[in-house]
């Protein structure tokens, strides 16, 4: 597992115009931060427009690498409007690449964070289709295994250690409820209620998956699925109890 027990730090952005329920998953966020002893160097949550979103970002950069203190984690929560081909937007809806984002905590630019965990959580649209479901049928597949000759050299990749949780398959809505918030983000409060203090994060959003999988909602009385999308490079468990 990854050592923990030094500072962790986290950044929030969230849109909360055109996004009612934003609110409550600013709350439920600040409540883990606080749990799992998250400081947040750059102040509280960010509502920032478009062209704000990377300056703000590498001021947080900057910041890691400067900092005396060990860093054992870094949490980044991106809530806000999302389009197809990887965009996030600010309340302006000015447009940011996410791939751009995920570069500034690299191996390069943030050296400070390197084989520490870089945990991304976005929240946000990644396309417009909606997920309607399908009956549930038994089948069976096979794998593909391929072996290749490699040569261990003691380097670090470019970008390793990410953690990146979509709240939707790609080119799909992401939901939220205006009372509630974002639906991933109520599964995570739920989940992390119940386990959080015990299970390695990867466990954890397994689980939220599986109860978000097995609820139905609702798009004007239309039945809607989401299902949540994580893309790792980990190289050991996380636990985030501290």
């Amino acid at each position: 597992m990854y050592d923990m027990s030094k500072t962790r730090v986290a950044f929030m952005m969230c849109v909360t115009t055109g996004r009612r329920g934003a609110e409550k998953d600013i709350e439920v966020m600040n409540k883990w931060f606080d749990k799992y002893q998250f400081e947040t160097p750059s102040g509280q949550c960010i509502d920032p427009n478009g062209e704000e979103i990377l300056p703000a970002l590498e001021e947080f950069r900057d910041q890691i690498n400067q900092s005396e203190d060990e860093i054992s984690c870094c949490l980044i929560t991106l809530m806000s409007h999302g389009r197809s081909h990887g965009l996030i937007q600010g309340k302006d809806g000015d447009k940011v690449d996410l791939d751009d984002i995920f570069a500034l905590f690299n191996n390069i630019q943030c050296p400070k964070l390197q084989e520490k965990p870089k945990i991304f959580i976005i929240q946000a649209c990644r396309g417009g289709k909606e997920d309607h479901g399908v009956e549930e049928i038994e089948h069976e597949f096979k794998e593909a295994d391929c072996t290749c000759n490699l040569i261990a050299i003691r380097r670090l990749p470019t970008a390793s250690d990410y953690y990146v949780v979509y709240s939707t398959q790609k080119g799909y809505v992401s939901l939220r409820n205006t009372e509630k918030g974002s639906r991933m983000i109520e599964a995570m409060d739920e989940v992390f209620s119940e386990q959080g203090m015990k299970w390695h994060i990867g466990d954890l959003f397994t689980k939220i998956n599986n109860n978000l999988v097995h609820e139905t909602f609702s798009i004007h009385g239309c039945p809607v699925k989401e299902t949540i999308v994580v893309e790792s490079t980990l190289t050991k468990a996380v636990y985030l109890a501290p």
